[in-house]
């Protein structure tokens, strides 16, 4: 969210008393001052200095026109690593700092307007950069700048001699990425080679091992919206081969693609608030993003503990529905598949249009629809016209007045379960993005169920209790009564969930499912067990995380609570998700008096599945009444990895002893989750070994 700021300069010390304490900067770049050795710490005032630089930092858009100070460094024969800073107890103004590399103005190696809080100032609107590479016998110019031209005063930049080391081993994979440009730019792509260290669940990676993962070329640009503002910056990458075109290959076990996200937990300092809602996605109908937590080395500097996971992308690993070419504009061909999604605009392909229908809000809006499959540059204005008018007939059915009838209303357009999942992994967790931004959803081909679902899943750091806005960080209260709380905001929540939950068909299928979801894997010790095997592998890589962004016990946008360690961190995490479900279970709306109108077609309860027994001490079996001729049944532990699946071809009642498979009769005490796939239903229990 872009912010409005409030300018409140706090003078502690005059500026004759400043520059009697250090040196300040030059003028200019030709009159810059020198600094002959590191570390080193300068003081100065900007006020009455000249404008003479400007750059916009990939954050919340700094406007230029403030005064600016040059410092610069002659860099001797080796290469060093530096932290930059302007955040100690001088600097009295929202300040911003960048780094030129060679020639004044010339290639921009670190930029950032925000990034911590001077005692002396109000707002965390104060500059630092941290681990930046300085090459050797090259020459680098320091720029101590402002947010405006209203933003000037008192300074102290403080740079020094960085002590980040990469791991030398981890719990979790190893990734290496080099590139001949750094910073990593927002677009086009860099080139660059990436390995991946990756010895397997419950073996430690080592950085002298061989890259079995993958070692190989990509392309990698920075990603992001709001969170491009933190200085550790999360980036899409695509894998490719020598001649550079897109490879797709398996990472992690994951399906083979092309397509990757680094996301660089910042403001979350649980460091897996993404990871644990895509873990919760999973055990939903249709497809959640898979993931794996690992540390990040960008030309040999230790960026921290990441998320690699899968982008958001029809192909039948992921968002499985049919390819759409531009020749097909008639009949069943044009009806699917798409990927339409909810957010904001950002980047420079974004063909969307306008809903119809208004927002119910006291500031009514059109909510924006954004082509994701085909592209914008990919879509044909055939398709344009049918995906459009598709969801203009979901919309005027759902809120026309015989929008409960399953034929002619709502239903006949879009699969409600979809709905009932989406509304509640989005409550579970009061995602204060939920249902406005990052809203993906799909429609396929009519000959294959082509009605409107919603989903994947996407983009949670700011859930979990973690945005100090728009009651975001509330365990009690709706996500999607977003526009009752914030409706000055400018992207607002649809008026689906209001309309959806005066549908008894709705409402009630909400509380079934909720209560289905709390016996298995929403149950608070299931969600609570997944949050601990994450501790237990990233407790060494949290520490060498927090020792690169320094940021434990300061406020970071939107933080609603400032822990000062990373175990209260969690111990929050866990109270919020603890207080959050038992109000869920309180106060969602329906009734849970006969659950049996889930057993129809477009539900995920056309299947029985029993486990015993459970809890077990070893052995166990699985019993379930499959209704397709082609299902599978799968073991997975709580992080999600698949430790044995087993294809069937026949239906009707079956019972699978797990004593008559050894990747299922050797399994350790812990909590594992068993799912029946039939057609287009999934069904997941859990089964504990003691």
């Amino acid at each position: 969210m872009k912010r409005t700021k409030v300018f409140l300069t706090i003078v502690l010390l005059g500026v004759c008393s400043i520059s009697a304490f250090g040196q300040s900067g030059g003028e200019d770049c030709a009159n810059a001052t020198v600094i002959s050795n590191l570390p080193f710490s300068g003081q100065g005032s900007t006020v009455g200095a000249n404008d003479d630089y400007f750059e916009s930092c990939p954050d919340v858009g700094n406007q230029g026109g403030a005064p600016d100070h040059v410092y610069r460094f002659d860099n001797g024969a080796t290469n060093v690593i530096v932290d930059v800073s302007v955040c100690e107890a001088v600097t009295n103004y929202d300040s911003q700092i960048y780094i030129y590399e060679g020639t004044c103005g010339g290639n921009l190696v670190g930029c950032q307007e925000d990034g911590c809080q001077s005692p002396a100032y109000n707002a965390q609107y104060n500059s630092r950069i941290d681990a930046v590479l300085l090459q050797a016998n090259t020459s680098y110019f320091f720029v101590v700048d402002g947010y405006n031209g209203g933003s000037s005063g008192n300074y102290q930049i403080d740079i020094t001699l960085s002590n980040i080391v990469a791991p030398d081993s981890s719990e979790i994979p190893l990734v290496y990425i080099n590139t001949s440009i750094f910073p990593i730019p927002d677009e086009p792509k860099a080139t660059g080679t990436m390995q991946i260290i990756d010895n397997g669940p419950g073996n430690m990676n080592h950085a002298t091992d061989p890259p079995f993962g993958y070692d190989g070329f990509i392309g990698i640009e920075q990603r992001g919206s709001s969170s491009s503002m933190f200085p550790k910056k999360g980036y899409g990458l695509e894998t490719r081969d020598l001649q550079g075109f897109n490879n797709n290959v398996s990472l992690f076990g994951m399906p083979a693609e092309n397509d990757w996200v680094l996301h660089g937990p910042y403001s979350d300092k649980t460091l897996m608030r993404n990871e644990l809602a895509y873990y919760m996605g999973s055990h939903l109908t249709g497809y959640s993003p898979r993931t794996q937590l690992c540390e990040l080395i960008i030309n040999g500097i230790y960026q921290g503990v990441y998320l690699f996971a899968e982008k958001i992308k029809r192909d039948e690993g992921r968002v499985d529905i049919s390819v759409l070419s531009s020749t097909e504009i008639t009949g069943d061909d044009l009806t699917g598949g798409y990927i339409v999604k909810i957010d904001k605009s950002t980047g420079g392909n974004n063909g969307s249009w306008t809903s119809q229908h208004s927002t119910w809000s006291s500031n009514p809006q059109q909510v924006e629809f954004f082509y994701h499959y085909p592209k914008p540059d990919s879509i044909v204005p055939a398709q344009e016209l049918y995906i459009q008018s598709y969801f203009d007939s979901f919309e005027d059915r759902l809120n026309g007045s015989n929008y409960q009838d399953p034929s002619v209303g709502y239903r006949s357009l879009a699969e409600i379960n979809s709905f009932v999942d989406y509304f509640l992994l989005s409550e579970a967790v009061r995602n204060v993005d939920g249902y406005r931004i990052s809203t993906f959803l799909i429609k396929d081909k009519d000959s294959k169920y082509g009605k409107i679902r919603i989903g994947p899943p996407w983009d949670y750091n700011l859930a979990f209790g973690n945005a100090d806005y728009c009651d975001g960080s509330d365990v009690t209260g709706w996500a999607y009564q977003f526009n009752d709380v914030c409706p000055g905001d400018n992207w607002q929540v649809p008026f689906w969930w209001e309309r959806l939950l005066t549908d008894p068909e709705f409402s009630n299928r909400v509380r079934c499912r909720w209560d289905q979801l709390r016996e298995g894997p929403y149950h608070t010790d299931s969600i609570f067990a997944h949050i601990d095997s994450n501790l237990a592998l990233i407790s060494n890589a949290q520490q060498r995380n927090f020792d690169r962004w320094d940021i434990l016990g300061t406020y970071v946008w939107p933080n609603n609570t400032v822990a000062g360690t990373y175990s209260q961190e969690i111990l929050y995490l866990k109270e919020w998700i603890q207080n959050r479900l038992d109000w869920l279970d309180a106060n969602l709306p329906g009734s849970n008096g006969d659950c049996t109108f889930l057993s129809v077609d477009e539900t995920i309860e056309e299947m029985e599945l029993k486990i015993f027994p459970n809890p077990t001490d070893g052995d166990f079996y699985i019993e379930f009444n499959a209704f397709s001729d082609n299902c599978s049944v799968s073991v997975t532990d709580v992080n999600g990895r698949l430790l044995w699946e087993d294809e069937l071809t026949s239906n009707g009642l079956q019972v699978i002893n797990s004593a008559s498979f050894s990747a299922l009769s050797n399994l350790q005490s812990g909590i594992y989750f068993v799912t029946l796939n039939s057609g287009d239903q999934s069904l997941s229990k859990k089964v504990v070994l003691k």
